[in-house]
């Protein structure tokens, strides 16, 4: 007897039930993977309006930063320009004061310089709280 045959002596011989238990596990199996399957397309589908959400939200995020960034270094710039133009005023003038109050601009200058907008800079979230509690209107 050749080894096919003495595998096939040994199973038993499929009885009616067997077969049609051995059909109900297939269709179970088949059944589960179906809906593995839907459940994780809406899993899918799910993660990509998340993502689209989040990348809508970070463009927002973005946008309010550099349109935020742009505002603050114009008011940088109008800041420099007039001490810029008291000092042009103080060192005509020949009051006897003259010296202290363009040293006091100086100083001024020199603390504006130092300032960064920058130095807070933790995450755009934190600008956006910041920005809503002070007030501040921006228009994009």
């Amino acid at each position: 007897m050749s080894t096919p045959q003495q595998v096939a002596a040994l199973l038993p011989k499929p009885s009616p039930a067997m077969v049609v238990d051995a059909f109900r596990l297939v269709m179970g199996s088949a059944n589960e993977w179906v809906a593995v399957v839907r459940q994780e397309e809406t899993k899918r589908q799910e993660l990509r309006v998340w993502e689209k959400t989040q990348l809508e939200i970070i463009q927002v995020q973005r946008d309010f930063l550099l349109t935020a960034l742009d505002r603050t270094f114009d008011e940088r710039r109008e800041n420099f320009r007039r001490l810029f133009d008291n000092l042009d005023t103080a060192l005509a003038s020949d009051g006897d004061d003259a010296a202290a109050h363009v040293a006091d601009i100086l100083g001024a200058i020199t603390d504006l310089a130092k300032t960064s907008p920058f130095k807070d800079l933790k995450s755009p979230s934190i600008v956006v709280q910041e920005f809503l509690q002070s007030g501040r209107v921006i228009e994009l």
